[in-house]
């Protein structure tokens, strides 16, 4: 009697197993989709948020954004990157971090007012870009625009620090609104 029970046991587990659901993608890690990212600057006397979110994935619903609001001046920026259920995928980028880059391309209505350098590196000397510095120059008249944020993921020992790879993660847009001191 306590073999069929056991054996019973292992084929509820093993069918348990087996029905999970993983998303995977061609570089052989277990992909969880960039859903949620948190954008954070601190200047000396200010400090804005931005938030995008999808999560209904891609195809779905509209992203949800809030707008960037900058003031003239050098900020320190913080990015954070969420799933959709709300577990964190900074800190898997940062410890994959020679496999990862992000680029931030301000519009071109932003272009000459806006210059975002990466301040992180990976293990490997090379940009990542979820540490970031802002330079805001001085406008005449508040501006609106974006900043498009690009994730890109690379194959082990291929990035170069300059160019984006074949393979993007996440590519979402910030508004973002310079407004006069």
């Amino acid at each position: 009697m306590k073999f069929p029970f056991a054996l019973a046991s292992a084929l509820v587990l093993l069918l348990a197993v087996s029905s999970c659901e993983k998303h995977s993608t061609d570089h052989g890690d277990e992909h969880m989709v960039p859903a949620i990212f948190r954008l954070l600057l601190v200047s000396q006397t200010d400090t804005a948020t931005a938030t995008w979110s999808d999560l209904d994935g891609p195809g779905g619903n509209q992203p949800q954004t809030t707008t960037l609001q900058l003031r003239p001046g050098t900020y320190q920026g913080m990015l954070e990157i969420f799933t959709a259920d709300g577990d964190t995928l900074t800190t898997v980028i940062r410890q994959q971090g020679t496999e990862h880059q992000l680029f931030y391309t301000p519009s071109s209505t932003l272009a000459n007012i806006v210059t975002i350098t990466i301040a992180d590196r990976d293990a490997r000397g090379m940009p990542l870009g979820l540490e970031t510095s802002w330079e805001i120059k001085q406008v005449q008249a508040p501006i609106s625009s974006s900043i498009r944020i690009q994730l890109y993921h690379y194959e082990p020992n291929t990035k170069d620090g300059q160019s984006p790879s074949t393979e993007t993660d996440a590519d979402i847009s910030v508004p973002v609104k310079v407004v006069v001191p």
